[in-house]
């Protein structure tokens, strides 16, 4: 299975799906994620939502659409709504409201995907076999991004970004979650990060789940909860900023995320998308990945994204 590919094109109720496309052009000092997707609740919407750190400002918005106004077309296939298409080629649009314009043509290279067995098809391990409330693919850990942004009519010529992509589908969010992402590292421009602790909450089934990827640019780290992964979450209010540590029998990750440049954006709830959330793509993110072979590492980035909710 393609997992950039569209999941619900036959679900129509208590259901939402959606990409999260971002790009980071440290030469510019621009980081961007654009955000396509379906809602089918009680308004069944489609929408783009947007979450820009450019030169130390910070932009965001949601831009609403009826439902069928967002189509697949193609092979492969491409995220159609008005003035905005997704494929695994690139993205280009014209997103406006009543405070930004934000007009875009951007080339992505070669993908880094995450490695599929039988036993985990996808990140969710085992668990793609069942039913989530919220299921996630990671689709590019890192790749090369081209092109042009206009950031309120400010021209911005992106020629050696970095970018990542994932998607999430299901019928609401964790109840309580931690997520951070970063592949801009100062000391290796190949690394990148993916990390998700969440609540989940099914039937039976209430436990605190970790879902998580360093990928040292030559090979992939994997932490889950269906791997044995242990894990510990510490936040610190007053500085704004936690501390995940996930530990294999022969691996140890340690995650350090301040949360800076938070901007408003709305994700599914309890079988609504009207929940208000904080979401920053300007984030310092300092790692430590120790292997009982290899002598640790250390990586640093200014440019992380990084989530805290209900935690």
């Amino acid at each position: 299975m393609n997992r950039f590919n569209f999941q619900g094109e036959h679900i129509r109720e208590q259901y939402f799906e959606g990409w999260y496309v971002k790009t980071i052009d440290s030469n510019n000092d621009l980081s961007i994620a654009l955000i396509p997707g379906v809602a089918h609740f009680s308004e069944n919407e489609s929408f783009v939502q947007y979450n820009i750190n450019y030169k130390g400002q910070s932009y965001s918005g949601k831009i609403t659409f009826p439902r069928e106004h967002f189509s697949i077309v193609g092979d492969p296939q491409t995220i159609a709504l008005p003035k905005f298409v997704l494929n695994e080629r690139g993205v280009m649009g014209s997103l406006s409201d009543s405070g930004n314009r934000i007009v875009f043509d951007l080339d992505f290279g070669v993908f880094t995907p995450i490695k599929e067995t039988v036993y985990s098809p996808s990140i969710m391990g085992p668990f793609e076999y069942l039913k989530m409330p919220c299921s996630h693919d990671v689709i590019s850990m890192k790749h090369s991004v081209t092109g042009t942004v206009f950031v309120n009519g400010e021209k911005v010529v992106i020629e050696n970004g970095s970018g990542y992509i994932e998607k999430d589908r299901g019928s609401t969010f964790p109840s309580k979650y931690v997520w951070a992402q970063a592949n801009n590292f100062s000391e290796n421009n190949k690394a990148s990060l993916f990390l998700s602790v969440a609540q989940i909450e099914k039937s039976a089934l209430d436990f605190i789940g970790t879902i998580a990827v360093f990928h040292d640019g030559i090979e992939e780290h994997r932490f889950a909860t269906y791997l044995g992964t242990r894990v510990n979450v510490e936040v610190d209010y007053q500085k704004n900023q936690y501390t995940v540590t996930l530990r294999n029998p022969r691996k140890k990750l340690e995650v350090w995320v301040r949360l800076a440049n938070e901007m408003s954006l709305i994700a599914p709830m309890k079988n609504e998308m009207d929940y208000a959330i904080k979401e920053t793509v300007k984030s310092d993110i300092t790692l430590k990945f120790s292997n009982a072979d290899l002598e640790a590492v250390h990586l640093t980035t200014e440019n992380g994204a990084a989530e805290l909710v209900n935690w």
